[in-house]
């Protein structure tokens, strides 16, 4: 049997370019030629997209799913491998091809996150992503928390093990970003877990208390991350100081700026801004903080990350051409856009020559659009209805 595959039959967005009609050939794996229009070749397989959409595999930088498929419920825990199993066929189905679960670390989290749980889901991941099971690309998001030492001993190792994909900073202490008052952070760790009001108020106090010092130990372990050639992030930037403060550290890229004057800043500087999908599907922040919709406007969106919701990435690029004003553009918010900062060898996000064939064909024929077919790396890991047959 054939090893090649062609797909045709309908528009071709490349990670770039979007064109009316095009063909993409596969063959070992690899896309090994992508064509201006539709082409035809004997003993090759063919799949017929009948007018849908033929786009590179989705890249998802930040993704907070796996925590809670672990805890669906509170206090209601699941095996972790069972979780990366599922989350692996729901990444599928929504055209997500390179998946990075957000794994948080912070010594004093209240609930699942542990900088020892933490550990075990980042070994949990990358054993998943080399067995046979995997459909999908898995990659590790290391999410560190301020001022967490013991964390900082377990991320340092992690990263010399060459386990870490990216990296970003966070900083929850009440005050300034996503938390600009202390009401605000006791309202949403009390909703989040069930404990007295005057034990959340004194983890705040501590953090406050510390906050300067623990900057130091961000500056020591952005060193050792940056020198690993890890790209870096910053989570919920909220002033012009908290820019330069992050540029100075070596931090490439802001994740959810809490406002429009922290985000041109970034911009202007020539950082990467990347928002929340489920941000720009309701078209609010959850937080009351910065609307995607506005930083798309002002073309300074390099991409979009599902955060909570997978589902949402797809369907958030797809609304975002009213943003931006072209398809293409909207479209690479969610393929070469963050692929390009994840600065893999296989090139995620784009179809070109030599890169993975990592492909999806969306359908948009109704009021939501859906994913008819994906393949990862030239492999069919979800297919509704499409057939494959050998011209």
């Amino acid at each position: 049997m054939t090893s090649k595959k062609l797909i045709l039959g309908g528009p071709l967005f490349d990670g770039v370019s979007l064109s009316p009609r095009g063909t993409i050939l596969i063959e070992d794996r690899k896309i090994a030629a992508v064509y201006p229009d539709t082409i035809h070749m004997i003993n090759t397989k063919v799949i017929d997209v009948q007018g849908r959409l033929i786009m590179p595999g989705l890249v998802d930088l930040h993704s907070d799913s796996l925590e809670r498929s672990i805890e669906k419920r509170k206090g209601v825990f699941f095996d972790i491998d069972f979780a990366v199993l599922n989350l692996d066929r729901q990444a599928a189905a929504c055209g997500i091809t390179t998946f990075c679960h957000a794994v948080s670390f912070d010594d004093n989290e209240l609930g699942l996150r542990s900088p020892e749980e933490a550990e075990h889901c980042v070994r949990a991941i990358k054993a998943f992503n080399d067995s046979p099971q995997a459909l999908v690309k898995h990659r590790v998001h290391i999410r560190y928390e301020v001022g967490s030492e013991r964390s900082f001993h377990i991320v340092t190792r992690l990263v010399e093990e060459g386990l870490v994909d990216l990296f970003s900073i966070m900083d929850h202490t009440p005050g300034q970003g996503q938390f600009k008052s202390m009401a605000a952070y006791v309202r949403y760790l009390t909703c989040e877990h069930q404990v007295p009001e005057h034990q959340i108020i004194e983890k705040a106090r501590q953090k406050q208390a510390s906050n300067a010092r623990d900057w130091e130990l961000v500056s020591t372990l952005a060193h050792t991350v940056g020198s690993a050639g890890i790209p870096m992030l910053s989570h919920d930037d909220d002033t012009l100081e908290k820019i330069d403060l992050i540029r100075a550290l070596g931090i490439g890229a802001c994740e959810f700026p809490i406002t429009l004057e922290a985000a041109r800043k970034a911009g202007d500087a020539g950082m990467h801004i990347f928002m929340g999908a489920p941000n720009l599907v309701r078209d609010q922040s959850t937080s009351g903080s910065l609307k995607a919709s506005d930083v798309l406007r002002q073309d300074l969106c390099t991409g979009l990350v599902s955060d909570y919701y997978p589902e949402s990435l797809l369907q958030a690029a797809l609304m975002g051409k009213k943003h931006t004003g072209s398809p293409a553009s909207a479209l690479r918010q969610v393929t070469a856009g963050p692929g390009d900062y994840l600065c893999a060898p296989a090139r995620p996000g784009r179809l070109t020559r030599g890169a993975d064939a990592d492909i999806i064909i969306v359908d948009q024929s109704h009021t939501w659009a859906h994913i008819t077919h994906s393949l990862v790396k030239g492999r069919t890991v979800f297919n509704t209805q499409l057939h494959e047959a050998v011209a």
